[in-house]
């Protein structure tokens, strides 16, 4: 018998030498973590499961926490989100649902046959997208703040909702009349924690405000009226997004959110050993997400989006769904489906993801590749994602308007005057900075079709002033094919491996503020006192 703390270590060694692993082949780490649980689960070392599904319930909540402090509640709003989402989702249960029954009818012994009912049911399951997946992948790119970011979680959270109603009908009970409280709750809780955000510092304490906020506050009080504690966790942070402090707050639980969500993808490879048959089974249940996908980016089209935002906004959500292991479990609960099935939508989600990483990793070289035959899907209107063309007399662009951007167009507008543009394609960002007066246009700088359509030929300097280093190297890669030779490009890093990269790009300046900042400040300090001197 393996102690614990044994197993511990075996688990942590494993899934950092996996997730390395597919980190090297440009796989997302996930993948290997997915593998991890796999091999725990063929060689026995399953121990302590019950500890594994505790972290990733954490795991999911501070993740849907974290995606609600960054949502715009009105951009739910929008027909192109709930229309499409809706609209899947009856196609593809549909469509799934009736190509199970036909399988496990005249599969040839693959499966044993289930009603059509029952194959709706799992249709159903197969018609979500992995919130867990798409918001990683929207992360490591940088651009959950974009169009087509917000798009997917725009999706994500319909689904999300779609979600709270089949659990709730499939316990065969409503929510206790206690739900009814709920907006005063809301409403009392949002007013207070305001008020507490204000004196709460920027330690210990914060942090642990974050967890109370999106497991005690928000968790537990949804699940004690009898809907789903991930909602919960998810409205918590949408209700503090609009707060002055939600950023850093989101900053500060990420490092937690991502060690927990760790226990998430074992989980799914301890769900159970597979035969080849299921093997099969899931491996043409994966093939199914062209169609899936392809649906998406029909509709996202149809809704009047432009072809990129569509194919970016559809990649991000080309997976199964965790909840679909959900659908799976009280399927066998409740005797409608064998536990067969619980391992073919395991294995199905597994692959789902396998397949889809490296396409969201080349996204944009895939759009810029198929560019001529996508973009005869844009309708003839004007798009509600369309981009500026004209920069008017601007010498000097930046790009990205956050802490670091902001600065930059204060020290910029100092020295030159009225000479210059910022462009960020967060919507909240931009309405902030017109509000005060800023220059400050709307777009999407990892976009080849703005760089393409914009005039650069008074521009001097562009300044890629993103936080998040994954845009400013889109962005660098985009402006290699249409920058002028008199215009000059700087990007700021924090790491030296990423000076390295964004010089390969072809950036001009690259300012790594970890390295400079302690050089600025005495450099300032001894020319302040230099001037106190005299």
């Amino acid at each position: 018998m393996i102690e614990n703390w044994n197993i511990d270590a075996i688990w942590i060694s494993i899934a950092f030498l996996a997730g390395y692993l597919a980190k090297k082949v440009n796989l997302p780490p996930l993948i290997g973590f997915l593998a991890t649980g796999f091999i725990l689960n063929a060689t026995n070392l399953s121990q302590g499961t019950v500890a594994i599904h505790a972290m990733a319930e954490l795991g999911v909540m501070l993740l849907l926490f974290n995606i609600g402090l960054k949502i715009d509640i009105k951009s739910l709003l929008r027909k192109e989100i709930w229309g499409a989402a809706g609209l899947q989702t009856i196609v593809s249960t549909l469509a799934f649902g009736s190509l199970i029954t036909l399988v496990s009818t005249f599969g040839l012994g693959l499966l044993t046959s289930i009603s059509f009912q029952t194959a709706l049911l799992i249709g159903f399951a197969l018609s979500f997208s992995s919130t867990v997946f798409s918001i990683k992948i929207l992360e490591e790119r940088g651009e959950i703040s974009s169009f087509h970011g917000k798009t997917a979680i725009g999706v994500l959270v319909f689904q999300d909702i779609l979600a709270v109603l089949f659990l709730t009908i499939s316990k065969s009970q409503w929510p206790s009349l206690w739900v009814l409280a709920l907006p005063v709750y809301l409403w009392l809780v949002r007013y207070l924690f305001f008020r507490l955000l204000k004196n709460l510092g920027h330690g210990e304490l914060f942090t642990l405000f974050g967890f109370f906020a999106a497991f005690v506050a928000g968790a537990m009080s949804f699940d004690a009226v009898g809907l789903k504690p991930d909602l919960g966790a998810l409205i918590m942070g949408m209700l503090l997004g609009n707060n002055s402090r939600s950023k850093e707050l989101a900053k500060n639980m990420d490092g937690y959110k991502d060690f927990f969500l760790i226990a998430f993808f074992f989980e799914i490879g301890l769900a159970g050993l597979p035969n080849w048959n299921m093997v099969f089974v899931a491996l043409v249940l994966v093939l199914l997400l062209i169609f899936k996908t392809s649906v998406f980016m029909f509709l996202f089209t149809r809704f009047n989006l432009r072809a990129r935002t569509s194919l970016l906004s559809s990649l991000s959500l080309s997976t199964y769904s965790e909840f679909g292991l959900i659908v799976a479990a009280i399927g066998v609960q409740s005797g409608w489906i064998s536990n067969s099935w619980l391992i073919i939508l395991a294995l199905a989600l597994s692959f789902s993801f396998v397949l889809a990483a490296p396409f969201n990793h080349n996204a944009h070289e895939i759009f810029n590749r198929f560019k001529p035959l996508l973009m005869r899907l844009n309708t003839c209107k004007v798009h509600p994602d369309d981009e500026p063309s004209n920069l008017g007399d601007a010498q000097y662009l930046i790009c990205g308007m956050g802490r670091i951007g902001s600065a930059t167009y204060r020290q910029i507008k100092a020295e030159y005057g009225s000479k210059i543009i910022a462009i960020d394609y967060d919507n909240k960002s931009v309405e902030k900075a017109q509000k005060a007066g800023k220059n400050v246009i709307w777009g999407d700088v990892t976009d080849s079709n703005f760089w393409q359509n914009v005039d650069l030929s008074n521009i001097k300097m562009i300044f890629l002033a993103f936080s998040n280093h994954a845009s400013n190297v889109n962005t660098s890669i985009e402006l290699q094919h249409v920058k002028h030779p008199h215009t000059q490009v700087g990007a700021v890093c924090e790491y030296d491996d990423q000076v390295i990269e964004l010089k390969e790009k072809g950036v001009d300046y690259v300012y790594n503020f970890r390295n400079l900042v302690g050089k600025e400040f005495a450099d300032e300090f001894v020319l302040h006192r230099k001037e106190r001197m005299e």
